[in-house]
């Protein structure tokens, strides 16, 4: 054995770098492993912080071509734009990378090595190096933060092995002409209408009855997908993909529409956008007796797997799949490894996200189809932007904010926001759910004028008087 640390940690993006830093800070010896060798992970550079680069700068190249952003020069020419959003990703990238591991580096009791992890028992592990040399510790805690991997569907067809995920599409030296996007979840609707703005011509093939099914309250989903069609994007909902080939320098994708007659259309790329799976691949949780399933990583309210000392955090879990989640709950193992026992417990029922849709959808807690599983009576009231004046002097005024509310105690167990710029405001209502406060509450707290976020007060007062 090469030796013994307190923890060692399985990953090294925002759900085990975290925790590396907070455990180590406080004097634990901790070991973290990240195959790549950087800090980061999917999210900073193939997730979230690349897709918002490249929104970003499609919303610049869109405003440059309708001549809305100035007189400053630029190519018409969205190949020449999508090389300066590639050099821009990477410098943005190389940059916050270099930070963190700047960051761990000062911790003196943080180690980080480069290679793949796995156990060996409930308390060793064994690393293997590029280099194929391997390498064996002992622990007394660890944390599996490994995240997770897109999801490719078993398409029928020659072209199964080329079909692209988003993770590749962010690496392609060139835009594609035109895109075939299977799945209409929250990463195919930020890819389509971001890629549309930069000239590629997209279209969405999606199985369930609409786009963003579950994800965010239907009105909304009504507003997207009308924007989506509008800028050009096919949209076909109850499709079924039947076989994806090759075809010359191109695709041909089969379906079924919504009325069973069976559709091709050609593109020049394909992607899959049909979620992602947890990355639990060569780990082997057998030795370690830790549960798992096509889910993820078995952990109970504390993060704790069924093996006492190992707790599970991110997307190598059931639960949501957001990198500031995984932060959230990598800091609750830390605590509970700091504390000799499990002392804090995840609460998903106040998580926060965004949509960097068009308009924005931000939203936090309960939408309205999951507080009336969980509630006896609820409450629903929505604001509309039209009315706003921000809205109006930014011309942004299509668009709603809409509070969940138990009936019972007037506690705001749901806010949904759609906006432009929806995320710039999504705090006040991660705010608003984490301390538990009511419509009462939210109606006497002093919002400046004009902004954007008067809308809370004003919605809360409109619902106190029973508006």
């Amino acid at each position: 054995m090469n030796g013994k640390t307190d923890v060692v940690i399985i990953g090294g993006g925002p759900g085990g770098t975290p925790a590396a830093m907070h455990l180590a800070s406080r004097g634990k010896r901790v070991l973290l492993v990240e195959k790549s060798g950087k800090l980061g992970g999917a999210c900073l550079f193939v997730g979230c912080v690349p897709s918002k680069i490249i929104k970003h700068a499609a919303d610049e190249y869109a405003a440059l071509r309708r001549g809305d952003a100035g007189d400053r020069p630029f190519s018409e020419d969205a190949g020449v734009f999508w090389h300066e959003i590639r050099a821009r990703m990477d410098r943005i990238l190389t940059m916050r990378s270099a930070g963190a591991m700047q960051r761990l580096g000062r911790i003196p009791t943080a180690t980080l090595e480069a290679g793949t992890a796995k156990f060996l028992s409930a308390h060793e592990i064994e690393i293997e190096g590029e280099d194929g040399k391997r390498s064996e510790y002992g622990f007394d805690h660890a944390i599996i933060a490994t995240g997770s991997i897109p999801l490719v569907p078993p398409f029928k067809g020659d072209a199964l092995r080329d079909v692209l995920t988003s993770e590749l599409l962010f690496r392609q030296e060139t835009l594609p002409r035109s895109l075939v996007i299977v799945g209409g979840g929250p990463i195919g609707v930020e890819l389509a209408q971001m890629l549309t703005k930069l000239t590629v011509k997209c279209t969405i093939i999606e199985m369930l009855g609409s786009i963003l099914t579950g994800v965010v309250e239907p009105e909304f989903a009504e507003v997207v997908a009308g924007n989506l069609k509008a800028s050009g994007v096919d949209v076909f909902t109850s499709a079924k993909v039947l076989e994806v080939n090759r075809s010359g320098e191109g695709f041909t994708t089969a379906f079924l529409d919504d009325s069973g007659v069976q559709r091709t259309v050609h593109s020049e790329k394909v992607l899959a956008a049909a979620g992602r799976a947890a990355n639990l691949q060569g780990l082997n949780l057998e030795a370690a007796g830790v549960p798992f399933d096509r889910q993820g990583v078995v952990v109970d309210s504390f993060l704790q797997t069924g093996v006492p000392g190992i707790y599970a955090v991110g997307d190598a879990i059931r639960g949501p799949k957001f990198a500031h989640t995984a932060t959230y709950e990598s800091h609750i193992a830390a605590v509970n490894i700091l504390a000799g026992r499990n002392v804090q417990q995840a609460d998903f029922s106040k998580n926060s996200w965004v949509l960097f849709s068009d308009p924005e959808i931000a939203s936090a807690g309960y939408t309205t189809a999951e507080a009336l599983k969980s509630h006896s009576e609820i409450l629903t009231g929505t604001y509309d932007y039209k009315t706003d004046a921000m809205a109006q002097i930014n011309g942004t005024t299509a668009g709603y904010l809409k509070f969940v509310v138990d009936k019972k105690s007037q506690t705001i167990v749901g806010i949904h926001i759609l906006a432009p710029g929806a995320s710039a405001i999504a705090g006040e209502a991660a705010l608003i759910l984490a301390k538990n406060l009511t419509i009462r509450d939210v109606a006497q707290a002093i919002h400046p004028h004009p902004t954007m976020t008067e809308a809370f007060g004003s919605l809360a007062m409109n619902m106190l008087m029973g508006g």
